[in-house]
């Protein structure tokens, strides 16, 4: 699948997501309690890597209601980086390669050179969208909406 391919599903599973009768797209494992939302892209200068619990039968709502804000963030942002990495708006110069992930412990980036060295790392996500907000003009297709 290509870039605009990938984004036009994620913006589906998004969709899914939000109407309320749950998620099929990128959902893997069985069970009461072994399903998890997994995303994973690897492209020149970028990596994503998300394996989120999902829709675990045994957990209350509010963990249940968690596990969903957590996977529709996870979703925003493969869009969010995916649009912005094929308009070459995201990386600064001497930057090489972006690499995200998030799992149950909590999601992390990390931005490294040309040789391999890391160069900006960090736990959660509010720098990457201040990033990202940044690197998208005003008046551009793609709105920020942050949960």
């Amino acid at each position: 699948m290509d870039n605009k391919e990938t984004i036009e599903e994620l913006q589906a599973a998004l969709a899914e997501l939000e109407s309320g009768e749950g998620l099929s797209r990128f959902v893997e494992g069985h069970g009461l309690q072994s399903r998890f939302f997994a995303f994973s892209w690897n492209s020149e200068g970028l990596s994503i890597d998300f394996d989120l619990p999902y829709a675990r039968v045994l957990a209350d709502d509010e963990d249940q209601a968690v596990d969903s804000a957590r996977v529709g963030a996870a979703l925003r942002m493969a869009i969010l980086l995916l649009t912005v990495a094929a308009e070459g708006k995201f990386l600064l110069e001497g930057e090489a390669a972006l690499s995200v992930a998030a799992d149950e412990d909590g999601a992390r980036y990390a931005i490294f050179d040309q040789n391999g060295a890391e160069i900006d790392a960090g736990d959660g996500w509010d720098a990457l969208v201040a990033r990202l907000d940044a690197a998208l003009p005003d008046g551009d297709d793609v709105q920020i909406i942050w949960p």
